[in-house]
């Protein structure tokens, strides 16, 4: 869109300001930007009238816009609205996902949560009955520590090898 305003020097981050590129604001200038031409109508800038004729973007007297002015900056403000649009659509598609995620980790964190509360309870009700075990039978828990351990070792063993 910027290129048919002809050539310029300057990055411009909007094409919106390309509309008063040539104009010379408050500004001592009294020649067109390089590669343009004149809007008083002479070819190559060899007019001998002073450059003060204002662009068709800068209002009249009036402070009133003309027609074909106002139509292209409502057709890039449609362009910039839309493109917009489609940004935030795609936010919310992401926040939406985003929140659907902790939804699910949140549920997930829970059950595992509650999973593990369910097996403390479990190891805790079957180490109270080995330690009463333990003692009906009068040999220390040491000492089934130990045998369990054996147990263990040895199954690793058979595991392993």
């Amino acid at each position: 869109m910027a290129s048919r305003f002809g050539p310029s020097s300057l990055h411009q981050r909007d094409p919106r300001s390309a509309l008063f590129e040539g104009y010379p604001g408050g500004s001592s200038r009294t020649t067109p930007s390089p590669g343009r031409a004149p809007l008083n109508g002479s070819v190559g800038g060899s007019s001998a009238a002073p450059y003060n004729a204002f662009r068709p973007a800068t209002p009249n007297s009036r402070g009133q816009y003309s027609d074909a002015v106002l139509s292209e900056l409502e057709s890039q403000n449609d362009t910039q609205l839309e493109g917009m649009s489609a940004k935030v659509k795609m936010l919310k598609d992401i926040t939406t996902a985003i929140g659907d995620e902790i939804r699910e980790s949140s549920a997930l964190a829970e059950k595992m949560n509650d999973s593990f509360e369910s097996t403390r309870v479990r190891l805790r009700g079957t180490m109270n009955r080995m330690l009463r075990m333990a003692e009906r039978t009068g040999v220390g828990w040491k000492v089934w520590l130990a045998f369990f351990s054996a147990v263990a070792l040895l199954f690793w063993y058979v595991w392993l090898f």
